[in-house]
């Protein structure tokens, strides 16, 4: 197809920078099947996932949305007064009424002339959220917009669930000429009453149906593609991308589409060839697990083929299906479910690892309930710049910490004690480096920039200004005897218990435990507390 050709399906906006976040601590599933007496396999290869993620005490999704935001807006070097858009996809509630948007925008110091909002549909509102970004810009309402889906995936402890929790964060700026990847006209679109999943309100934990909730996870990326490809005018992606609550199920919806939409897969497995070596590896797990998939499907496909050499097609299928489908499982297999986050992890983790400029993924993006959105990317040719830009995925999927068993539980029981430790710090020399604005009361609460409207829940009047580096070095720690303008000091920080004198330290936004914000808490407002903890990623 040629350029110009190629230019007719997509527009002039998409996504110009990028930036993803997930906690440090994890659990194997290995150690998780031991002490729940379960067979690993069942987690390894019924499930194809490994590792999941866990948030550390005070990570909530506006913790890991603010990170999110922040990498996206260093790593493409863009002024947050820029941005006059912020939407959040989530089904990690926060506040019942107030909007998650409107501390992003606050800490993140976008503009004041900005339009927010939080957008609820299952783990489809990041890719929701998107969509309105792209209209509206589009149509010249708003220039640039940040998106960002956070979500914290929790069941009940040795529920049939718990090995497929995560928990990140994923952010897109979205602007007319973007740099990375240009966003189809087309979507496929699909929607019905399903009660495949569903959380009620005051519940902790969410409702699944097994099998059922997997049979319309299938039935709806099936639809989805049909309606995107419904006229019969095939542009045939390079990579393929879903939603993955866990990694097995995108290869139980190839399973399904090999099966009953053989007409367009062999157009995207077999006609349009592989041309590059793998720039990535794939997991052994989920090559075997593909493998089985088209031993399953080819006999069947024979039957309706009559292919030539059968030995050849299963060759072809499983080259076509390790080069494009499988990149993308190297996220959720480490990372675990991460809601509406997830299948823009996956795909920040192709546009920073295999693409190529003019190269095309197709995406499914699944929200039980439910609906399914299908679209395209088209890599722009400064995308491969990106990839020195850190913190990438795989920055995150190799920097990690273990945890036991026993200390997952601990953190799950949302046990918040939290040792109080500061530290003076420096700005660190990085261009990367930039600063973040908050006001604070003398009580220690989040205040509005807004002037006249600086309330405080505390009843507090005096407010104070911090200007405080997104990267720090550490000069000294722990500091004894602190005195109290020094806690509204942009030199005197709070740390975390591991830092140490010269660490490099990065700045995080974790929510207060009530025994650190109890009349905030009792007044009915959430406060969140600045906390600089080492850097865990490479500074460029």
């Amino acid at each position: 197809m040629t350029e110009s050709k190629n230019n007719e399906h997509f527009f002039d906006v998409g996504i110009d920078s990028m930036g993803f976040y997930t906690p440090k601590s994890y659990i194997s599933l290995t150690d998780l099947a031991e002490v729940r007496n379960v067979d690993p396999n069942k987690y390894l290869k019924g499930l194809l996932t490994k590792e999941m993620r866990i948030p550390g005490v005070g990570e909530d999704i506006v913790s890991m949305a603010v990170k999110a935001g922040q990498y996206a807006l260093t790593r493409g070097n863009i002024n947050p007064s820029e941005i006059d858009a912020i939407f959040l996809g989530t089904e990690t509630m926060t506040y019942a009424v107030k909007s998650v948007s409107n501390i992003l925008a606050e800490i993140l110091n976008t503009s004041l002339n900005c339009v927010t909002q939080d957008v609820y549909n299952a783990c489809a509102g990041e890719t929701l959220a998107v969509l309105n970004a792209v209209g509206l810009i589009n149509n010249g309402i708003i220039n640039k917009a940040l998106i960002i889906g956070a979500d914290i995936c929790s069941y009940k402890l040795e529920s049939p669930g718990e090995p497929t929790q995560g928990a990140a964060a994923a952010a897109v700026v979205i602007t007319k000429n973007p740099r990375i990847a240009a966003f189809s006209k087309r979507f496929g679109k699909l929607t019905a009453n399903i009660n495949d999943f569903y959380r009620l309100p005051y519940e902790d934990h969410p409702v699944v149906f097994g099998q059922y909730s997997i049979d319309s996870y299938i039935n709806f990326q099936q639809g989805a593609l049909d309606d995107f490809f419904k006229d019969g005018n095939l542009l045939i992606p390079d990579y393929l991308a879903f939603h993955s609550p866990f990694a097995k199920l995108p290869l139980k919806s190839i399973q399904n589409l090999l099966l009953n939409r053989w007409d367009i897969m062999k157009k995207i497995l077999l006609e349009k060839p592989v041309n590059s070596a793998l720039e990535v590896q794939v997991q052994d797990e989920a090559v075997e697990n593909v493998v089985r998939l088209i031993n399953d499907v080819i006999n069947p496909l024979n039957e309706k083929e009559h292919f030539d050499d059968v030995e050849q097609i299963k060759e072809q299928l499983l080259k076509s299906l390790t080069h494009k489908l499988l990149p993308t499982l190297n996220v959720p297999m480490n990372i675990g479910n991460m809601y509406s986050a997830s299948i823009w992890a996956q795909l920040i983790y192709l546009l920073e690892t295999v693409v190529k400029p003019n190269d095309v993924i197709y995406f499914g993006s699944y929200g039980s309930g439910a609906t399914c959105i299908s679209g395209m990317l088209k890599v722009m040719p400064q995308a491969l710049e990106f990839r020195t830009k850190h913190p990438t995925v795989t920055n995150f999927i190799q920097n990690k910490e273990r945890k036991t068993i026993k200390e997952y539980e601990h953190l799950r029981k949302k046990i918040d004690a939290r040792k109080v430790i500061y530290a003076q710090i420096e700005p660190h020399p990085s261009v990367e480096n930039h600063i973040i604005t908050l006001n604070i009361c003398d009580g220690g609460c989040l205040a509005s920039k807004m002037n006249g409207l600086e309330f405080c829940p505390k009843g507090k009047h005096e407010m104070y200004t911090r200007n405080l580096p997104l990267y720090a070095v550490v000069k000294e720690v722990p500091l004894e005897n602190i005195e109290r303008e020094d806690v509204f000091s942009s030199t005197i920080v709070r740390v975390s218990e591991e830092v140490k004198k010269g660490n490099v330290v990065e700045y995080n936004l974790l929510r207060a435990g009530k025994n650190e914000s109890m009349s905030c808490v009792q007044s009915g407002y959430i406060n969140w507390i600045p906390t600089y903890k080492p850097i865990n990623h490479p500074l460029t």
